[in-house]
């Protein structure tokens, strides 16, 4: 670690100090506000994002094309990219004003459907573990905040960052409710002993993982994406449920919490082809959901970052081959 931080350079080390200044002004100033204001301000600069950002823009419309071809229209693809931008610049501001959240607040804006809730509560009370798979759909990170609310705290998995002190900031925002942040560096084992002491586990499960560092082959809108093989590593190992958990938006930021229908399992002599069964249906879910609502999906990520094949065909031209 001490010979890590002799390379970084001095311009660096003051871009760090820059941004970690940046970003903790943000969390000290975003909360001053109500947050129908922070919203409305959001929303306007997402459309001013959307709009400046090119590579964004591009990014967004080439996953667009990928994924619904011309069974969309252009006018609706640029419909869908720019809410789509507006909907993450949203929820990354909403992040910042994660510590005035209260359990009024919860009470009035977010509604969880009582048969999902229910069934969480009886997956609870048996005392097992539970793998809570989402996206990077809606208001994922209120999502992820208000589950305590409910008496759900939840283990939650945060990607590492090149500067360690905006890991540091946003780790502190996701755990203000309650939750248990841990780093994604080993993080298999820290969630396998977490479902062991039977807790909840959170997982997006709709990025790009490489090949190198784990990744497999799943199929996403009929073409193949290097995903997560965690969660049917974690599942056949533990027994613990699968439940996707999704926050759907309602007009004036509220929004209503679904979970379920659990994803059911049966373990084989095959490991290996129950683990990627698991992973395939699981993303499959995303998918569904994604179809129904895409404009609240986030389209400007490169989520189709690699491919198995060497020719192009509908990947966007962003994507790389890599081999089996």
């Amino acid at each position: 670690m001490k010979r890590a931080a002799q390379e970084i350079s001095p311009f660096k080390r003051l871009r760090f100090r820059a941004e970690a200044g940046a970003l903790r002004a943000l969390a000290w100033l975003i909360p001053k506000f109500p947050r129908r204001t922070v919203l409305r301000f959001s929303h306007g600069l997402g459309w001013l994002a959307y709009h400046v950002l090119r590579r964004e823009r591009r990014i967004a419309r080439a996953n667009l094309d990928t994924a619904f071809g011309d069974s969309k229209s252009a006018a609706e693809k640029e419909r869908i990219a720019r809410v789509s931008v507006q909907n993450f610049v949203a929820t990354l501001l909403g992040l910042f004003w994660a510590p005035r959240l209260t359990q009024a607040f919860v009470e009035e804006m977010v509604e969880f459907d009582p048969e999902s809730l229910r069934h969480l509560r009886e997956l609870q009370a048996q005392g097992k573990g539970i793998i809570g798979i989402t996206m990077h759909y809606g208001d994922w990170e209120l999502l992820g905040l208000v589950m305590c609310f409910f008496e759900i705290p939840m283990v939650v998995v945060q990607d590492a960052t090149t500067n360690a002190a905006l890991g540091e900031i946003l780790g502190e925002l996701r755990a203000a409710s309650g939750n248990r942040i841990i780093p994604n560096h080993r993080a298999a084992a820290k969630l396998l002993k977490a479902l062991k002491r039977g807790e909840f586990i959170a997982l997006l499960i709709d990025q790009y993982v490489a090949r190198h560092h784990g990744g497999e082959w799943l199929d996403f809108f009929g073409l193949s994406v290097s995903n997560t093989p965690a969660i049917g590593w974690l599942a056949l190992r533990t027994g613990a449920p699968i439940v996707p958990f999704v926050s759907h938006p309602l007009p004036n930021g509220r929004m209503r919490i679904a979970c379920g229908p659990e994803v059911n399992y049966t373990v084989t002599a095959d490991a290996d082809a129950n683990a990627h069964d698991i992973n395939q249906r699981c993303l499959a879910l995303c998918e569904n959901v994604v179809r129904e609502r895409p404009e609240y999906w986030l389209w400007s990520y490169k989520r189709w970052k690699a491919r198995p094949t060497r020719e192009q065909g509908r990947y966007p031209d962003y994507s790389r081959y890599v081999p089996h």
